[in-house]
């Protein structure tokens, strides 16, 4: 069984400002590349190439970006969601992309692990189920939906069930295949009470009709990236995962002898850095600078940005081509990040 892709990534990302106010939040980078690419180049690996992104807020951007996804081994095309009607009338317009065929369904803003496209399209192949559901383990879905497991099928599903409710602690990891019939049952579907589509409802629908929903376990990271300060973890845990040592490092950076790294941290290509502490959790993407006696820790500095000397910075980002005075000391947390865009 082949399967397409349709990935949804028209949202605003109102939750992810400043960040999403002069880009769409799927092009917010984490990890060094924006998130639609991680998608992208884990959905071409596992043999998924015809992929149709559902854009819509800055939507333009995302075309410039990823083009027709050849430099990403993927096919992509486009649709468009000019008015918000929910992630259900999102997918109905991909209608025509989909066809008659069997559909890979995920957000734009959903970061796994590349293997998992791969693990789940060896599971249709082997077993083609009538539908396939992802869950994540949490220890308490209560910001999700609760999803109960049995067999290998999924019995039950909770959205946004209270905080300490679930005898479960498997969550809704918002990656899917459906079958084509499913464009039908989101027609169907009953808007919800904000007045829109939404897809869970209508999975719900096909659970309560009898259909078996095959259920896979995300294995390593997962994060729907819901805030700037999320960007920072889940990047720290991506750029672990494509290092033993947890340091990379571009051939084209420059690196003072005396700088210091510590894991995770990622340096990219044409980025300057002097005799500065780096770490843990950094990464400084293309043609970005630190200057000497510089500490950054849980810091993404975006292209072209400049970090100046003997700054102290901590949970921030540092906007593209920002410039960052020197002895500026900011400290964030973990749950908000500290935006910097210069002066």
């Amino acid at each position: 069984m082949s399967l397409k892709a349709v990935v949804l990534a028209a949202g605003e990302g109102t939750r992810m400002r400043p960040l999403t106010l002069r880009r769409p939040k799927v092009l917010v980078p984490v990890a060094g590349r924006p998130m639609i690419e991680h998608i992208i180049t884990g959905l071409a690996a596992a043999g998924i190439e015809e992929i149709c992104l559902v854009i819509g807020y800055l939507g333009e951007q995302v075309v410039e970006a990823i083009g027709d996804g050849r430099r990403l081994g993927a096919r992509v095309e486009y649709s468009w969601q000019r008015k918000r009607g929910g992630t259900g009338d999102a997918l109905l317009h991909a209608a025509d992309f989909i066809g008659n065929e069997a559909f890979f369904l995920g957000w734009g803003d959903i970061m796994v692990p590349p293997a998992s496209y791969g693990a789940i399209a060896e599971i249709v192949a082997a077993e083609q189920p009538e539908a396939l559901l992802s869950v994540n383990y949490v220890e308490d879905p209560w910001e999700g939906a609760a999803v109960y497991v049995a067999d290998g099928h999924v019995q039950r599903i909770i959205e946004k069930p209270p905080r300490g409710s679930s005898a479960t602690n498997f969550n809704n990891a918002g990656l899917f295949v459906l079958s084509p019939d499913f464009v039908e049952i989101v027609r169907s579907t009953p808007l919800s009470s904000r007045g829109e589509l939404e897809v869970p409802s209508a999975i719900q629908t096909i659970l309560e009709g009898g259909v078996p929903i095959r259920a896979y376990e995300i294995e390593g990271y997962w994060s729907d990236v819901a805030r700037a300060s999320e960007t920072l973890r889940i990047g720290g845990e991506i750029i672990s995962a494509r290092s033993r040592s947890g340091v990379i490092v571009h051939p084209d950076a420059r690196l003072e002898a005396s700088a210091r790294l510590e894991a995770p941290c990622l340096v990219g290509p044409g980025v300057a850095v002097g005799a500065a502490r780096l770490g843990p959790n950094v990464c400084l993407m293309a043609g970005s600078s630190v200057g000497p006696g510089a500490e950054l820790a849980h810091v993404a500095v975006y292209p072209c940005a400049r970090v100046g000397r003997g700054c102290r910075l901590s949970h921030a980002i540092v906007e593209e081509r920002a410039a960052v005075p020197e002895g500026t000391s900011v400290e964030g947390s973990p749950t908000e990040a500290v935006v910097l865009e210069g002066s």
